[in-house]
């Protein structure tokens, strides 16, 4: 849907994914990365950004499935959508969803549905395929994917997801990493958002500190801390239930460390105070 809007939609895709990954190493096969947290604006935003957690990914050896966890812009659709079955088509071609493990999770998580409407105009999870299917193509492996758009931003929501992926993973002993899609702080007039007024240097600094205390607690695995510093600075994360969910299932999973690989704001590129986002990579490891 969004491909020549927020990405490339012919051969420059190739170009653009191959200037990303320029320092990508070999494939892995340690495969200790249980999630990872990234950007889904316009690869000329956040591209390089959302490519460092692919790169990690890569560098410790893709999983059998990626299940990727947007939030819903549009507000259709079911609040908990999971794509029931079929494939997803970029210009570099298809990728087939696991709908077994699609359907495992929403029978196990007692609040999602199969559900299609809420991913027809929705790019936070489209954005991702290309990096998935450009590595997945360096490593000659078919992966699969488990689409989940999420219109629910709360704790409740992340913990019962969270255990459902990790529950259904494991009795279909499938292989996972999830991917939190979300931006960070939207700053700016275009959002209707001015929270405090500063300039240059001075208004990045404020930016990146309400960013990083969120990213604080994302680093200790910490849940609640993280809603909680959200609704204190009444920050406009747009998918923090996503990383949530992330967050549940990589603990789970055994996950006990957390590491920042990028973080980078829209003003960088834009030079534009009327909007700014900012965008993080994020991985989590057992």
């Amino acid at each position: 849907m969004v491909a020549g809007q927020f990405y490339p939609a012919g051969d420059e895709l190739v170009a653009v994914l191959e200037e990303f990954f320029r320092d990508l190493g070999g494939e892995g096969s340690g495969r200790k990365i249980t999630a990872g947290v990234v950007p889904h604006a316009g690869y000329i935003f956040s591209g390089y950004t959302a490519s460092r957690t692919y790169r990690a990914i890569f560098e410790d050896g893709l999983p059998d499935t990626f299940v990727i966890i947007g939030p819903n812009h549009t507000g259709l659709g079911s609040p908990v959508a999971v794509y029931p079955s079929g494939k997803w088509s970029t210009p570099l071609g298809r990728i087939e969803v696991d709908s077994e493990l699609g359907r495992e999770i929403a029978k196990r998580s007692e609040i999602a549905d199969l559900d299609e409407l809420a991913h027809k105009y929705e790019h936070s999870i489209e954005v991702q395929l290309p990096f998935i299917q450009y590595l997945a193509g360096k490593a000659g492996k078919e992966v699969q994917i488990v689409p989940i758009a999420l219109g629910l931003q709360d704790a409740e929501t992340a913990e019962a997801l969270g255990e459902a992926i990790f529950e259904a993973s494991r009795e279909l002993s499938r292989d996972v990493v999830v991917i939190a899609s979300t931006d960070f702080m939207h700053y700016g007039y275009a959002y209707g958002y001015v929270p405090f007024r500063a300039r240059g240097e001075d208004l990045l600094g404020r930016i990146k500190e309400w960013d990083f205390r969120v990213i604080q607690k994302i680093l200790e695995f910490d849940v609640k801390g993280m809603f909680s510093e959200i609704r204190k600075m009444g920050h406009t994360m747009c998918g923090p239930g996503g990383v949530g969910t992330a967050i549940v299932s990589s603990r789970l999973a055994g996950a006990v460390e957390a590491e920042l690989l990028h973080y980078t704001t829209s003003y960088e590129v834009s030079r534009s105070t009327d909007a700014i986002v900012g965008y993080a990579s994020i991985v989590m490891r057992k």
